[in-house]
């Protein structure tokens, strides 16, 4: 399995921060929903960041 650079990573992590903008505008069904899905992506994020950190 190829390995992901520091440079995938730091685009991953771009993208994930286009991905929580959005979630911070859109309107959804309910509060519960769209904290859910901020706790989603913040959390992928982190582990995202932590990935990086050991490169």
């Amino acid at each position: 399995m190829p390995e992901l650079t520091s440079e995938d990573l730091s685009f991953i992590l771009e993208s994930l921060g286009y991905s929580k903008l959005r979630f911070e505008s859109t309107e959804y069904p309910t509060y519960e929903l769209k904290q859910r899905q901020m706790q989603r992506v913040e959390s992928v994020i982190a582990k995202i960041r932590q990935l990086k950190s050991e490169k």
